[in-house]
This record gives C-alpha cells, structure tokens and sequence, in this order.
C-alpha cells in the first residue's frame, strides 16, 4: 500500500517541476515583450518631443527676427508717422545723466588685527 501512495507522489513531483518550468518561462517571456513594447514606446515619444523641439526652436527664431525687425529705427520712425505721434529727439538741455553714487566698502571691525593672532589670544 505504501508503494502506491510514493509513486502518486513521485509522479506528481515532475508534473510540478514541469508547471513550475512553464509558467517562469512564460512569465520571462511576457516580461521581455512589456520591456519591448516599452523602449518602443519611450522611443516614439523621445522622437514626438525633438519635433516639438524643433518646431519650437523655428517659432522662437521667428519671434525673435520679428522683434528685431520692429525695434529696427527704420521700422519705428515708420509707426511713428502712422501714428502721428510727433516725436523727436531731445535736445542736449533736456537729457539728464544720473551718476550713482557708491558706498564705501564696509570696514571689518578688526581692522589692522590679524584674525588669526587674536582669536588665539
């Protein structure tokens, strides 16, 4: 009777063994296709992010030429005729020059001391 029930578990222990095999293979294998799918993925949005990048980059340097064309002094003198705004440029009387003044540099409180000597003091 004891030979019957050892070789139930016997034959039992390789059937096992075999599910076990299976399932971690297929587990590998799914795991291999999500990391796939996710470099392809993280790859593709890589690449839409340069092309918005790129358009970016283009609409900047247009801004960028257009500002400059309309702080040109041709373009200005321009809108300001349409404008009729009369204005003109100063005459030498009427600029004023502010000098700034600077402070002196603050004094340590040790002048003339060496740190050194006089914290070991």
């Amino acid at each position: 009777m004891n030979r019957k029930k050892g070789n139930k578990a016997v034959r039992f222990g390789p059937a096992l063994k075999a599910v076990l095999i299976c399932v971690v293979t297929c587990g590998l294998g799914l795991g291999y296709v999500w990391q796939k799918q996710q470099i392809n993925s993280l790859g593709q949005q890589i690449k839409e992010n340069e092309i918005k990048l790129e358009e970016l980059r283009r609409e900047n340097k247009r801004r960028g030429d257009n500002l400059a064309y309309l702080m040109s002094p041709q373009e200005l003198d321009t809108r300001l005729r349409q404008l009729n705004l009369d204005l003109m440029a100063p005459r030498p009387e009427q600029i004023v020059v502010l000098q700034e003044e600077r402070e002196p540099a603050p004094q340590s409180p040790m002048v003339g001391t060496d740190p050194i000597r006089t914290a070991s003091r």
